[in-house]
């Protein structure tokens, strides 16, 4: 049996912590130990202990020597075969001590995000990213899309990294089926039984895009009045000025009555069955599970090109395709989405669910990342 350690910045509910905790999950055990370093600042802190591994709290997002020589020991202590990190930070602290310590390093990008950054802090970052590579030895991309953007790093090739697409469990997400009447008393909207409800999961943070979306369903009221929006989806306390924003647009635009936000959820596949309409108003994703999960449960999707999402959507038989960063764009998309006949949303619908059930499985992404693993310690 062979060791892995797992290294990840937070246990926020996410992308990452999803996918990490679907991944450790389906491993196979009697192959695989696993332990993982993380923080405990959110609910998937709970869900790790409950796959009854080890588990150490450590704020891996801050760099201080302090923090190094904690997970030094750590790492000492376990001796693991192989080191799996997620994220900037843990990236950092994973690469360079388990290098030291002559322990195979791959590592995950979980969104390439560096073109979004202003120019000195960019360079820094490709510049500590070129640098970091040198000690991966294996770099994995959860879309094609961020891969080609990540083509910067100068010591990246086809032989250190691969593509392993995020995934989600079609059978369990048609095992939750609920009534819409039911995902409505989940969401605390029972009153909007008979409006049309337009949904997005996403974290109230800039990159989302939440007051683009909100601009552009405060112009889309206005012509579909019984047009009501969900979001799922908190905010970490870096980002509590952004949320301030969302909360001051939503009573500068009269939305109180038309919009909720019902912060994190654990219950998230079951609300999702209210939802008429999907919506993604990102500005940069790796690949969102949440758009996979809405995929999944058959619901007609609007989204913005970029990449990640363009890997999921990738063409109008899938859904609507908007441009990032554009109210009036992401307005015209959803009104396009509204006023299509049911048999062409059921078209998109039919096949968005085939989609994920031929390139988006679980199990195909447990089975990447397991022979990832074995190649790389083989």
């Amino acid at each position: 049996m062979k060791k892995i350690f797992h290294i990840s910045g937070t246990t926020i509910p996410g992308g990452g912590p999803e996918h990490i905790f679907q991944l450790i999950k389906r491993l196979n055990q009697n192959e695989w130990e696993v332990a993982i370093c993380t923080l405990k600042d959110g609910l998937y802190w709970e869900k790790f202990k409950s796959l009854n591994i080890k588990t150490y709290n450590l704020a891996l997002r801050i760099i201080s020597l302090k923090t190094a020589c904690k997970f030094f020991l750590i790492l000492r202590k376990e001796k693991p075969d192989l080191i799996h990190t997620h994220g900037k930070g843990p990236g950092l602290y994973g690469r360079l001590i388990g290098s030291f310590l002559n322990i195979p390093v791959i590592h995950t990008f979980h969104g390439f995000h560096y073109q979004d950054i202003p120019f000195p802090t960019r360079w820094f970052h490709l510049a500590a990213e070129t640098f970091l590579s040198l000690f991966t030895d294996q770099h994995i991309f959860v879309s094609t899309g961020e891969k080609n953007r990540a083509r910067v790093l100068k010591f990246l090739d086809e032989e250190n990294s691969t593509v392993i697409h995020n995934g989600v469990d079609h059978e369990h997400i048609d095992s939750l089926a609920t009534t819409r009447n039911k995902a409505l008393k989940l969401s605390g909207t029972e009153n909007w039984e008979k409006n049309k409800i337009l949904g997005t999961i996403a974290r109230l943070s800039p990159e989302k895009g939440i007051l683009c979306l909100l601009t552009a369903f405060s112009k889309a009221i206005k012509e579909i009045p019984d047009l009501r929006l969900i979001i799922i989806g908190g905010y970490p306390e870096e980002h509590n000025d952004y949320y301030l924003k969302v909360k001051s647009l939503i009573d500068k635009e009269n939305l109180t009555d038309y919009v909720r936000i019902l912060g994190y959820r654990q219950d998230t596949v079951k609300i999702l069955k209210c939802f008429d309409f999907y919506i993604s108003s990102s500005l940069s994703e790796g690949l969102p599970i949440s758009m996979l999960e809405a995929f999944a449960s058959g619901i007609p999707t609007i989204a913005t090109e970029i990449a990640g999402n363009k890997d999921i959507l990738c063409n109008s038989t899938f859904g609507v395709l908007a441009e990032p960063g554009s109210p009036e764009s992401l307005h015209k998309g959803i009104i396009k989405m509204v006023h299509l006949t049911q048999d062409e949303r059921d078209f998109f619908s039919r096949n968005g669910s085939n989609r994920i059930k031929t390139h988006f499985s679980i199990d195909e992404m447990v089975f990447k990342t397991d022979l990832l693993y074995k190649k790389i310690k083989k």
